[in-house]
């Protein structure tokens, strides 16, 4: 035994070090850290130096001394020795039982900070792996083939402690005061138990950390090319951006306060609920966490919700009516119905600034494909488009019939209805808008339709969905699934001689931003009533918290599968009448017995089904995404039976499917897609070279079809 004095910082024992001696802190406090890792456990008095190591192997954690310290040394030759230690001390024997918990308790902690490590770093290398292509695309680069590390697994479940250690553990340690009273003092004995069963757990853990490090250096070494090359990609693409970002004007914000006030003003509503609208935003200021679940907070929500949308309506109705005789509206109320501003309060000065930048520099979709909801209601308003359908799947010239039929409203009341347009933006705003605004705020325990900050999550000029990022998104959905907005239509010409002929044209969807910042996109409604040449309603928030490729593709797959349904009527799951959800419900509901799968295969397909809530849609969407964002670029991830189905009805482009067609899974797909487009062609290119021959007009559509056709 020997007695030692050590300074403040000064290093008792590094890794590496050859374990001899156990030491009993009797003055001061130890940091006992791993190797490379910030976390560090405390050492207090009573601890023993060297319980996590074994006697003669290296030390595995560092001692340094945090201020002067005291220490007694012992021979550590075997594990017995520890008893021998306790022995010769059994009046400190309680304080070294008691601090041996603290310390397990502290490496267990530990072990918790590296698990989560190792977690966090196979969650980003399967974030980084399904951004990967999208990343290759914005630079214009081919993707590599890293299928390889597609297939590497997390850390084991083994590595994970027993629960009831776990909480044998806490248990000891929360009641530390209450066992040094009660249990420590009957004797030596159960202090040497202690010591023993939280060394054993202390090596226990510490086993399972080397376990972890191991794992997270072998995942680092094995992905190594791969996050070197998408390391470099993504340094580049935020290169490229702050060299091109727009800079904006900056000017002075205008001061607004009150803004409810200007608001509900402009919109003309009554006393009553201007005073109880005022009221309710007031208390929601006042709320010290406006992103409670809190039945009241629900409650409080709910009513600025109710009075919220009776503004809008109004305010639109006279922001429609004064912009036919050049009256500018103010700022306060197009901010209001563009983005949902209505109370300044409840918005920092950052995003303020950003939402009137945004709101000074927009320019609208030229294509008026990609629109405001002030936008879209425009179009109802002038009666450019019929109403969207409502919860009920009702549109609104069935919306009337059916008030008509209940007898709330009469036939002449339904006549003049339909061409109404305040009653058609009402009907709008009480349907689309309302609910499609909750549909993609995303997180409906917690909506509100007011512009709140405390819903932000990211700047808003980088989440901000504007007509060119959208465009951009689609155009490269359409350059992969080029099909995807294509339906059939009769044509014929009289005046130049063409006959009738089923042709194909593309009717590109509408995307309406809703007032929100949101997590989720979707698809409303594939067509307008029943017309099939009537373009798809898409909702996106204007502020989307979602990728942005993965958004507009699973929005896609929505409409690939609705639209099929539309076409096919009751017709849409009877596999006698071959379509895309015939087939895809057939497969999905006889995957068991299906011989092209493996059982790995089948097992993945009986997990999708779950996670999917047997939902058959659910699952052709997920499968779709894989197939426009990674199979498209080389990166297979679908089984046989279902890229087969896939391809058929959702054929890749010709420029796709010549990168693919050296590809073993692609090779007979594209060769026979191929030789049909050839085959359907040929028809009309006869036609075509035998009227341009005869010197006779030749249509636009005819070179139009022939160009779809060899796509």
């Amino acid at each position: 035994m020997a007695m030692q004095q050590c300074s403040a910082n000064a290093q008792i024992h590094s890794a590496g070090e050859r374990v001899k001696t156990l030491e009993i802190l009797l003055k001061g406090s130890v940091r006992m850290s791993y190797p490379g890792n910030k976390e560090e456990i405390v050492l207090k008095t009573g601890s023993v130096i060297g319980v996590a190591e074994s006697p003669d192997s290296a030390y595995l954690y560092n001692y340094e001394a945090i201020d002067e310290v005291a220490i007694y040394s012992y021979p550590f030759e075997n594990y017995l020795d520890i008893d021998k230690v306790i022995s010769v001390n059994k009046k400190i024997a309680p304080v070294v039982a008691s601090a041996t918990v603290s310390n397990a308790y502290g490496v267990y902690k530990f072990l918790c900070a590296v698990q989560s490590e190792a977690d966090h770093m196979y969650q980003k290398l399967q974030d980084d792996l399904r951004n990967y292509p999208s990343l290759c695309n914005s630079m214009g680069k081919n993707p590599e083939d890293f299928s390889a590390i597609e297939e590497l697994d997390p850390a084991s479940e083994d590595l994970e402690v027993h629960p009831w250690q776990i909480s044998f553990l806490k248990s000891f340690y929360n009641y530390d005061d209450k066992l040094q009273k009660d249990l420590y003092g009957l004797g030596v004995e159960m202090c040497v138990g202690v010591i023993y069963n939280s060394m054993q757990f202390i090596h226990e853990i510490t086993e399972k950390i080397l376990d972890y490090k191991e794992y997270m250096k072998s995942l680092k070494e094995e992905t190594f090319t791969f996050r070197s090359a998408f390391n470099d990609l993504s340094m580049k693409k935020s290169d490229m951006e702050r060299a091109s970002e727009a800079i904006l004007e900056e000017g002075n914000v205008p001061l607004v306060e009150n803004a409810k006030d200007t608001i509900m003003a402009y919109a003309g509503v009554d006393s009553f609920t201007r005073d109880k609208m005022t009221q309710l935003l007031d208390n929601y200021a006042r709320l010290k966490d406006r992103t409670s679940t809190d039945e009241n907070v629900r409650k409080l929500r709910r009513g600025i919700t109710d009075q919220f949308y009776k503004i809008y309506t109004k305010a639109i109705l006279r922001y429609f009516s004064e912009q036919r005789s050049g009256k500018k509206a103010p700022l306060e109320v197009e901010l209001f119905l563009r983005f949902g501003f209505l109370d300044e309060r409840v918005v920092s000065e950052d995003d303020f600034a950003m939402l009137y930048r945004i709101n000074h520099t927009y320019i609208p979709d030229p294509n008026g494909k990609i629109l405001t909801v002030p936008e879209w209601l425009r179009l109802i308003y002038d009666m450019e488009v019929m109403p969207s359908k409502n919860e009920f799947d009702l549109d609104y010239p069935a919306y009337l019939r059916e008030q008509k039929q209940s007898g709330e409203i009469t036939e002449a009341q339904a006549e003049a209805m339909l061409d109404d347009e305040v009653e058609r933006v009402t009907f709008e705003i009480k349907n689309l808008v309302a609910l499609g605004n909750r549909m993609t705020f995303g997180r409906i325990s917690v909506f509100s339709p007011l512009f709140d900050s405390v819903n932000q999550m990211m700047p808003l000029d980088k989440c901000f969905a504007s007509q060119e990022r959208i465009n951009e998104e689609l155009r490269k959905l359409r350059e992969v699934d080029f099909q995807c907005f294509y339906r059939e239509y009769q044509f014929s010409d009289e005046e130049t001689g063409v006959p009738t002929l089923t042709l194909h044209k593309e009717c590109l969807p509408y995307v309406i931003l809703m007032p929100n910042i949101g997590t989720r996109s979707v698809l409303w409604q594939e067509i307008d009533g029943k017309k099939r040449s009537t373009s798809a309603r898409m909702l996106m928030p204007i502020f989307s918290l979602e990728d942005f490729s993965l958004a507009v593709t699973r929005m896609c797959g929505e409409f690939r599968w609705e639209m099929c349904k539309t076409e096919q009527g009751v017709h849409w799951n009877d596999i006698s009448d071959p379509s895309l959800t015939a087939e895809y419900a057939d497969f999905l509901q006889y995957y068991r017995k299906n011989s092209g799968l493996n059982s790995d295969q089948k097992e993945k397909v009986k997990k999708a089904l779950q996670k999917a809530g047997n939902n058959y849609r659910k699952v052709f969407v997920a499968d779709y995404v894989l197939y426009v964002m990674y199979e498209a670029n080389g990166s297979l991830r679908l089984s046989k039976v279902s890229r087969d189905i896939l391809y058929r009805y959702c054929p890749l482009s010709f420029d796709v499917g010549e990168k693919l067609i050296s590809n073993g899974q692609y090779s007979e797909l594209i060769h026979r897609r191929q030789n049909r487009g050839l085959q359907m062609s040929k028809p009309i290119e006869n036609l075509v070279k035998k009227r341009e021959r005869e010197g006779l007009e030749v249509p636009q559509e005819l070179y139009d079809e022939v160009t779809y056709l060899k796509r």
